[in-house]
């Protein structure tokens, strides 16, 4: 359990970073409902590409945000 919890909470941590950066708060709204909806209607493959395109979006624009952070001037 303390390795599950571990990893949950540093992907909270990501994710609230991924927030904060990038203001991308209505897009995650809008792909979370989709899978939602991907589930109920047991559509699970669907889900499963929707979930994998998001999570690799969720990266590339954090590390996108945090790059044009450092390179930002202080």
């Amino acid at each position: 359990m303390s390795i599950i919890q571990g990893l949950n909470n540093n992907g909270d941590r990501y994710t609230r970073l991924h927030l904060y950066l990038t203001r991308g708060f209505e897009q995650v709204r809008t792909e979370h409902h989709a899978l939602l909806d991907l589930c109920r209607k047991r559509e699970g493959d669907a889900a499963c590409h929707l979930l994998r395109r998001h999570i690799q979006s969720a990266g590339k624009t954090l590390m996108e945000a945090v790059q044009h952070r450092r390179e930002k001037p202080a």
